[in-house]
């Protein structure tokens, strides 16, 4: 493959990528609609499950999720609101906000678990799985790169 060949397709995966995180952004609004969780809120609370065993920081939090504090703190603020999760000041630092997931947060996504592993599903149904396999360590590969840029 040509250099240029090379530079071409680096230059199309990094506009399609963003292409495909907007459009993925509005298919998931519309799919969580009644839910009344935006994909951007959905996206907080998986990450506060699936990367903390104990209740992060704002700090933390946000830099898990590569946004801002303002963000990330709107964002949780309007899912306290609707009871899933609790913001509470740390104990032994009371200028420390942590956040917490609810018992109202397992409860709603164990009543969508069919339904959005349906969806996810959906979204890759025509894609091979080694292509799926290739992906899935490319994107990894770029996440540690972009990692190291951002430190």
């Amino acid at each position: 493959m040509s250099l240029h060949t090379i530079k071409q397709n680096q230059k199309e995966i990094f506009g399609m990528v963003f292409l495909l995180a907007q459009r993925w952004q509005n298919i998931g609004d519309q799919e969580l609609k009644n839910s009344g969780v935006t994909t951007k809120q959905w996206f907080l609370l998986v990450t506060l499950h699936a990367l903390f065993e104990s209740p992060p920081n704002l700090n933390e939090l946000a830099q898990a999720m590569g946004s801002s504090r303002q963000n990330v703190k709107q964002l949780a603020s309007t899912l306290e609101k609707r009871g899933f999760l609790r913001i509470y000041q740390d104990e032994e630092d009371l200028r420390v906000q942590r956040f917490k997931l609810t018992k109202r947060n397992t409860q709603f996504w164990n009543e969508r678990a069919d339904q959005d592993e349906s969806f996810i599903s959906s979204l890759f149904e025509k894609v091979p799985v080694e292509d799926l396999n290739t992906t899935n360590a490319t994107i990894k590969t770029l996440l540690q790169i972009t990692e190291k840029k951002l430190n």
